[in-house]
C-alpha cells in the first residue's frame, strides 16, 4: 500500500532517509513526503547523478527552465518541482538560494471539459461490474482516484448514504453523499472482496501491510484486508 510510510533505521545514514526524516519530523503529510522525493531524485538524476551539496541556484534554474520548456509541464506542475527543491535547499540543508532566474512553463491552462448528462449516461452504458461502479462513485460522490482506490469499508455508511473521505486533498477530510442507487452494486463488491479474503486465509496469504506501531499494538490487525474495498486500477 502506497500510503503507509516506509520504515527508516533509527539513526539513516543514506541521503534520501536522513531527507526522509528532516520531512516527517516537520510534520509533512506522507503525500507531501512522496512529491518531494520524487522531484529531488529528479532534479539528481537530471544532473548525472551529483549530490545536492555540490550543487547550487545555477543547476536548480536550469533544472527548472527544462521540465518547464523541453518537457513541457504545466505551471503547477513546475511550481511543485520548485518547492521540493525550495525545502531540500533552505530547510533541510540551510543553504540560501536567493531569488531564482529561471524560465517560467507556458503550457496554456484549458477549460476542462463537462460531459452532459446524455454523454456520462452513453459512457456508464458501455462499462460493466466493477468498472462501472468506479465510474458512478467517481462521478456521483466526486471522489477523486486517488481516494476512490484507498475506500475503506468503515467509510461507507449505508445508514446515512454517505460516503467518508480520510486524508483527501490538503490532508483534509470530509463526507460525500453516496446515491442509492449504486448502493447495491458496492454491497455486492464488498462480499466479493470478502469472499477472495478468506479463500486467501485459507491458502495461508490475505494479510496487508501494517505500520510496526500497529502491528504491536494490534497484532492481527494485518488480517482483516476485508476492511479495504479494492478496485482494479489501470
Amino acid at each position: 500500500m502506497d500510503d503507509i510510510r516506509h520504515t527508516l533505521p533509527s539513526k539513516p545514514t543514506r541521503f534520501i532517509d536522513c531527507l526522509r526524516l528532516h520531512i516527517r519530523e516537520s510534520g509533512l503529510a506522507y503525500r507531501t513526503e512522496q512529491t518531494y522525493i520524487h522531484w529531488i531524485k529528479r532534479f539528481i538524476y537530471f544532473h548525472d547523478k551529483r549530490h545536492p551539496k555540490d550543487m547550487g541556484v545555477a543547476e536548480i534554474e536550469a533544472f527548472l527552465s527544462n521540465i518547464g520548456i523541453q518537457r513541457h509541464c504545466s505551471i503547477s506542475t513546475q511550481r511543485i518541482a520548485l518547492n521540493a527543491l525550495v525545502y531540500l535547499y533552505k530547510r533541510y540543508m540551510g543553504c540560501d538560494i536567493g531569488n531564482l532566474d529561471y524560465s517560467l512553463a507556458t503550457a496554456p491552462k484549458r477549460l476542462p471539459v463537462v460531459y452532459s448528462r446524455d454523454e456520462v449516461a452513453a459512457i456508464m452504458g458501455l462499462l460493466h461490474g466493477a468498472y462501472r461502479l468506479q465510474v458512478g462513485l467517481m462521478y456521483g460522490t466526486g471522489l477523486r482516484s486517488a481516494e476512490l482506490l484507498s475506500l475503506r469499508v468503515k467509510d461507507v455508511d449505508f445508514g446515512s448514504n454517505n460516503i467518508f473521505v480520510r486524508g483527501g486533498k490538503g490532508n483534509k477530510d470530509r463526507t460525500t453523499m453516496l446515491p442509492q442507487c449504486l448502493t447495491p452494486a458496492l454491497k455486492r463488491q464488498i462480499q466479493h472482496v470478502k469472499r477472495l479474503h478468506e479463500q486467501d486465509k485459507e491458502a495461508g496469504y490475505g494479510r496487508c501491510l501494517s505500520t510496526r506501531c500497529l502491528k504491536q499494538k494490534i497484532p492481527k490487525r494485518g488480517e482483516r484486508a476485508s476492511l479495504a474495498i479494492p478496485f482494479p486500477s489501470q
